[in-house]
């Protein structure tokens, strides 16, 4: 609420027509619903990691359109039956079981859909899996989609931000959401964390997502949740008092600070700390990744491009829409890589490890969900900087301990 638009409010500014409008959308539904009205909240939440130094350090943790879920369910079959296939030998090692992660994030989409429809008193409904205009990642979405219809019974619909503008609409009383006559229980975002998915008529894809969020239909995520995982919250929970607002349990408090990065300001604000890292970053800009409120890979600066952009934009105090973290040092392996059914190439490489997890709050505070999924591991070439699978930096891979 207050803390989060307090949090972002820099980065609001400096950048208005993304971050800023989510905000501002944000404030805007809160304030219409008033102060004792509660929605219900659904997060399928994926929190990156890396190892660096033998020690487990957080990237980010994404929650919106936290992609791969199915394909990585597929991967890690794939990979447990070539083992057993070949008798291939990881001196004593084994595969961590992955088998349920589809499913985990299907039965959450679930538990929403059926609170909703009791909540409501509806006997039916579709789920809304909201996309990009020209989905490059439909194989991923469809694995999801046929679960829900193969355990539970859920249809999906999918739509782009501005085909709900044209085939949506809300009851003014009731504020139910329905889509060509059928009611909606929640609406999933693969779309919406990017500038581009509001690039199209732009006024409609805003207006769709202003109607969803006023609507009684559960979000997956809510623009708080979706504000919740920028950069700048991520680098304000890492400061002193950040964690401890929001935990009282000191083991707990001292588990999560122990996976924090290094990560910093930049923009008006700036403490000492933080302009000792910028200054730092002047000189050795290797040791940095400099960050804006942005998701789905290719937004990243590294090395030289830092201090170029730090130049460009007259010092670090200018660029508020971004944040500093330390640049971690992955231990390396040698790795073949395939892409499309073709090896991409072999040599030294870097992984990167997402925990899946859902949660689940009705609108009168009950948690209903609250689990781990499963895994995703990305692995890319040593030297490749950005990490995205969709944006073609990284291949899907799998775990051994």
């Amino acid at each position: 609420g207050d803390w989060l638009t307090k949090v972002l409010e820099g980065s609001a500014a400096s950048d208005p027509d993304f971050t800023g409008r989510l905000l501002s959308l944000h404030n805007k539904t809160r304030k219409k619903a008033g102060p004792q009205s509660s929605k219900a909240r659904l997060g399928v939440i994926r929190s990156d990691y890396m190892l660096s130094n033998s020690v487990i350090k957080q990237i980010e943790l994404n929650t919106i359109a936290s992609s791969f879920g199915g394909l990585s369910t597929r991967i890690s079959k794939m990979h447990a039956h070539l083992i057993r296939r070949f008798d291939l030998d990881f001196e004593g090692r084994r595969q961590p079981e992955n088998d349920k992660l589809i499913d985990s994030l299907a039965e959450s989409l679930f538990v929403a859909h059926e609170d909703y429809l009791s909540k409501n008193g509806i006997e039916s409904a579709v789920i809304i899996f909201v996309v990009q205009e020209g989905e490059s990642n439909t194989s991923d979405q469809n694995i999801l989609e046929a679960a829900l219809y193969s355990n539970h019974g859920v249809r999906v619909e999918r739509r782009t931000l501005q085909q709900i503008f044209s085939e949506a609409k809300t009851d003014d009383r009731s504020k139910i959401f329905t889509l060509n006559g059928e009611d909606v229980s929640v609406c999933y975002f693969r779309s919406g964390y990017a500038p581009k998915d509001y690039e199209v008529e732009t006024d409609k894809a805003w207006k769709a997502r202003e109607i969803m969020e006023e609507s009684r239909s559960v979000m997956c995520p809510t623009l708080g949740y979706q504000l919740a995982g920028t950069k700048k919250v991520q680098q304000e929970l890492e400061r002193d008092g950040g964690v401890e607002r929001f935990c009282e349990d000191e083991e707990e408090i001292r588990r999560i600070r122990e996976v924090f990065a290094g990560l910093w300001a930049l923009g008006e604000g700036m403490t000492k700390e933080d302009k000792r890292a910028a200054a730092e970053a002047m000189v050795s800009p290797e040791k940095f990744v400099m960050k804006p409120q942005r998701e789905g890979g290719g937004y990243n600066f590294y090395g030289q491009q830092i201090k170029e952009k730090m130049e460009e934009a007259g010092g670090a105090e200018n660029l508020d829409e971004f944040i500093l973290m330390e640049r971690l040092e992955p231990p390396k392996q040698d790795a073949t890589l395939l892409r499309g059914g073709r090896v991409e190439g072999r040599g030294p490489s870097i992984s990167e490890l997402g925990i899946f997890a859902c949660i689940y709050v009705s609108e009168d505070g009950e948690e209903l969900v609250n689990d781990y999924s499963g895994y995703l591991l990305r692995t890319k070439f040593d030297g490749v900087d950005e990490g995205g699978v969709a944006s073609g930096f990284a291949t899907l891979s799998s775990i051994v301990l």
